[in-house]
């Protein structure tokens, strides 16, 4: 009788602590489609996200294992692929390139149409965080998407890079610069003639003559080696730019538990305050490393020229704003925010598109 006690014991023991050790097991797909080693916010993705929700998970306490399937580079979804993907379940988690859906997250773009109000990166993206916190439209652009934003964050200050140098505005007239997207805007009113185009076609438009120059952020420097091609960067100071976010699939978000939820949530803004910081950081060093390439010099735009060139330029930012408000999108009151929340955080603009 005792023995057969001691065996019950013992069985209920093992019971009760496979029980206990039992974790819920869920896989989860993260997607992007550029190369990690290319940028660095989709680089820490994989470096501070996934290790960092992980780790939290299991300081709580939570009996949930989370399985990661890593597909970037586009091996699973291209970057203009990343939206319609994630909102068919392709992948849970993405890294979304917000500056590629002007038309889809048009409010997510709101820094492009306010050219040369920081070179601040954090302040940019902390501005960002507080319009999605005052503004319910801003998160309903990604709930059209049935998706989540977890977090956000922005570039180091675009810049013109080129193959003559520029002491003013006026030495862009006719030249013909290559940038993306709502960037092409920058150059109405100068004479510049807009070439659209993308970062991975810079170096060779450069180096044939197809262009004159084009506008990046100097972070990527060290990586493309634009100066190679274009020794002159001038600091414009078109400023930091809000251009990509981390989110996950509505769906693949309810199968997690409350707790873990809120873990993805609060690391999600972790994420991207750790990107602000690292693409401050690269920008300042692909200043830095200009000087290396041959015949590389920065060339420092006078804050009068600066402000010369904003004032040159249509209001922008003020057509945007109608043109969301006329979809009864809250244009006008997003840009009058973000503008406020810039001035307060300490930004200069060189012009306050706002107030025209």
């Amino acid at each position: 009788m005792r023995s057969h006690t001691l065996t019950l014991a013992c069985a209920a023991a093992i019971l009760a602590a496979a029980g206990a050790s039992a974790q819920e097991k869920i896989s989860l797909t993260v997607a992007a489609g550029q190369a990690t080693r290319a940028m660095k916010p989709l680089g820490l993705v994989g470096e501070f996200f996934i290790p960092e929700v992980n780790k939290r998970i299991k300081d709580a306490g939570l009996k949930v294992e989370i399985q990661w399937k890593e597909a970037y580079a586009g091996s699973l979804l291209k970057p203009y692929q990343m939206l319609d993907g994630i909102k068919d379940g392709i992948a849970d988690v993405g890294f979304t390139p917000t500056i590629f859906f002007p038309d889809k997250l048009p409010l997510e773009n709101i820094t492009f149409v306010v050219p040369f109000v920081s070179t601040d990166v954090s302040m940019v993206s902390k501005a960002i965080n507080k319009l999605h916190a005052t503004f319910p439209e801003f998160a309903q652009q990604y709930e059209k998407f049935n998706q989540i934003r977890l977090g956000g964050n922005s570039y180091d200050s675009y810049e013109l890079v080129a193959n003559f140098p520029v002491n003013k505005v006026e030495d862009v007239k006719g030249r013909k610069i290559a940038t993306a997207g709502a960037a092409l805007a920058w150059m109405r009113g100068t004479g510049a003639v807009p070439v659209q185009s993308n970062m991975m076609e810079y170096y060779n438009s450069t180096k044939t003559g197809v262009v004159d120059g084009f506008i990046i952020f100097p972070s990527a420097h060290p990586g493309m080696k634009y100066p190679e091609v274009a020794p002159y960067t001038i600091r414009v100071g078109f400023g930091a730019q809000y251009a990509a976010a981390v989110v996950i699939n509505r769906d693949s978000m309810k199968k997690l538990p409350e707790p873990v939820q809120k873990i993805f949530r609060e690391v999600g803004a972790l994420w991207g305050a750790e990107a602000d910081k690292a693409m401050q950081n690269a920008g300042e060093t692909g200043l830095k490393a200009v000087p290396g390439f041959k015949d590389g010099k920065v060339i420092e735009f006078p804050r009068a020229e600066q402000v010369k060139w904003a004032k040159m330029m249509p209001n922008i930012a003020k057509e945007w704003a109608d043109k969301l408000d006329k979809q009864g999108q809250p244009g006008t009151k997003a840009l009058v925010a973000y503008m406020d929340e810039m001035r307060r955080l300490g930004a200069k603009p060189a012009r306050d598109w706002d107030k025209e």
